[in-house]
């Protein structure tokens, strides 16, 4: 490793570079998403990061810890000199954004890219901590038929390790995921609304039926070629033939990560109740992003 110096200037030249974020729901796409962007030739995406849960909330932890213990020292020992100062929440963010920039600058293998970008599912409740990190950073989130969502979740997650009545298996498991998807569902909006010129959402189901427009607005926002050859080219190469191994979209295999590639499954896996709970809690979102109920 360079000395600190030298590294602080080399992250703070890397951190010029277009950034980006992506994320979504669990089962939404990300991973597609993701290897989609990752497939142009100036941009690097990969994934995943975990930037939230496993660098800036433990990072919280520690600090607050230190602030704990530093605060007793100063209470106990150091009455008469006022103590030691704490680190402050601004340097909490500050240590954050420099292991993110470290991560990026390291998936780019000393690579120059005109791009570059990580995606983790719960970026979309990190956005606005990214952008506050990063102004220049561009965020990018994938919406999915939040049905075809619990669908994909419980034949990849869920169904192997439930036991008893499967249909109340199922309704547990939808219980249960409902509150999370509503509360992603609502932040994307929400941050669409405060940075409409430095986001983008895109549907699984667009990408589905038709993905090259999708596309190549997301390759315009972050400044690269968006040529119909370079489009074609990405979309080629992260066909779901070629991710999952040779299997056409519609056959399907659980367990496996890419499982069938269609949308339109809930209705093999859930009941027309079940279909009812989700419209209860989620219907309003079918409006926002063009998904018929």
């Amino acid at each position: 490793m360079s000395d600190w110096a030298t590294t602080q200037a080399d992250l703070a030249q890397f951190a010029r570079q277009q950034l980006f974020f992506v994320g979504g729901a669990p089962r939404s796409g990300t991973t597609w998403l993701q290897q989609m962007l990752g497939s142009h030739p100036d941009v690097c995406c990969r994934g995943e990061g975990l930037f939230l849960n496993h660098v800036a909330v433990p990072l919280e932890r520690m600090i607050a810890q230190h602030a704990r213990v530093i605060e007793g020292k100063n209470r106990g020992i150091f009455t008469h000199t006022g103590g030691y100062p704490p680190f402050t929440p601004a340097d909490t963010e500050f240590l954050a954004g420099s292991a993110i920039l470290l991560a990026l600058r390291r998936q780019t293998e000393g690579k120059s890219y005109l791009a570059v970008g990580e995606k983790t599912p719960e970026n979309v409740f990190f956005f606005p901590r990214l952008k506050g990190l990063f102004p220049g950073a561009k965020c990018i989130a994938i919406a999915r038929d939040p049905r075809d969502v619990l669908a994909s979740a419980w034949h990849f997650f869920a169904k192997k390790t439930s036991s008893g009545d499967e249909i109340d298996a199922k309704r547990a498991f939808i219980k249960a995921a409902l509150p999370s998807l509503a509360e992603g569902a609502r932040a994307m909006i929400a941050f669409g609304k405060v940075h409409p010129e430095d986001y983008a959402v895109v549907t699984y189901e667009q990408l589905l039926v038709d993905p090259a427009p999708s596309l190549a607005r997301l390759f315009r926002l972050l400044g690269v070629a968006d040529r119909a050859d370079v489009v074609a080219d990405c979309i080629a190469k992260t066909s779901f033939k070629t991710l999952s191994g040779g299997r056409e979209a519609g056959d399907a295999r659980d367990g496996a990560f890419f499982r069938k590639g269609v949308a339109g499954e809930w209705r093999r896996t859930f009941t027309d109740d079940m279909n009812n709970d989700v419209l209860r809690e989620l219907g309003w979102t079918f409006q926002e992003f063009g998904w018929v109920e």
